[in-house]
């Protein structure tokens, strides 16, 4: 599995390419069709951890482990 746009895309989620304050391109990610309001109003970065959850148990299934907990606690900075 490749980390670029199309992996994520051929998923079902919507994925582009976008910046960290320090200026390191990563690829953010959402579900326009998930369950929660979390998962299809907030952008995720796909960090490392995600990405190997994904190869694991599958691109959508990853994403969901990842940011189940996004819809009760956040982090604003």
């Amino acid at each position: 599995m490749k980390y670029q746009i199309k992996t994520f895309r051929d998923a079902g989620l919507e994925a582009c390419w976008s910046k960290t304050r320090s200026g390191t391109p990563v690829i953010i990610v959402r579900d326009p069709n998930g369950p929660f309001t979390n998962e299809r109003e907030s952008w995720w970065i796909v960090t490392d951890g995600m990405f190997r959850s994904m190869k694991e148990c599958g691109v959508k299934e990853g994403f969901e482990n990842h940011t189940i907990l996004g819809e009760f606690f956040s982090i604003v900075s």
